[in-house]
């Protein structure tokens, strides 16, 4: 029991200290941008977030398997996204003194990747996938199509976070909408399969102990009344 509560203590300490990162990364294209596009703006400290508010929910048995799903599914599409980016600019970013830190990115958001499939939920119902597919093929409009006026008057097209090389940008908008449908239709077989993940068993025993302990203290409280 003891790995398991370090695990899932060990993940919400990472995961907290990536989310600041991230924010402070997009804290000047959130500072530009109008507050009703935030939520499309940093897309993997937003999910990080998430995830990390559900995973400790869930742990402490509070658990929506909607929000599991789509924080889960963040988790992978972005983390992988991140990883895809960085390769795709590699002649920008890993170059110079970005080397070191797109490198350290390069690895976290493998990580971050890793992480998804601990939340997703057994045998998910199939709207579930539905909504997870309309939500996050929203996300992509917005990243790529949608126009708004920025604090600065001026327009700009998309939330995506900024990268060199404009004339990629068509293939990086194709990679993400097949992010979408992949890792969408991948956590949803994933939740009906008897696949094994790294550390999923350790945060179900976490979840577990919660459980158990929060139970015997409402049958303590039940027996002093």
């Amino acid at each position: 029991m003891e790995k398991s509560l370090f695990v899932f203590s060990f993940i919400v300490a990472v995961n907290i200290l990536g989310m600041l990162y991230g924010y402070y990364y997009y804290k000047e294209q959130l500072s530009s941008s109008p507050l009703y596009l935030w939520i499309f703006i940093p897309d993997c400290p937003l999910y990080v977030m998430l995830f990390t508010a559900v995973l400790i929910l869930t742990v402490l048995g509070v658990e929506c398997e909607l929000l599991s799903y789509i924080a889960a599914v963040g988790m992978m599409k972005y983390g992988i996204w991140t990883v895809l980016a960085l390769l795709m600019f590699g002649d920008y970013f890993f170059y110079g003194s970005l080397l070191l830190t797109s490198s350290a990115l390069f690895v976290l958001h493998i990580g971050m990747f890793a992480e998804g499939p601990l939340l997703i939920p057994r045998k998910l119902n199939r709207n579930y996938l539905i909504a997870g597919l309309l939500w996050f093929l929203a996300n992509d409009y917005v990243d790529y199509f949608y126009v708004y006026l920025n604090r600065f008057g001026e327009y700009v097209v998309g939330t995506r976070p900024l990268l060199p090389a404009p004339e990629r940008m068509p293939l990086m908008m194709v990679v993400t909408v097949m992010l979408t449908l992949l890792m969408c239709i991948s956590a949803y077989l994933f939740s009906s399969s008897s696949w094994g993940w790294p550390f999923r068993k350790e945060v179900e025993e976490a979840a577990d102990y919660f459980q158990n302990t929060r139970e015997k203290r409402n049958g303590r409280r039940r027996r002093k009344r």
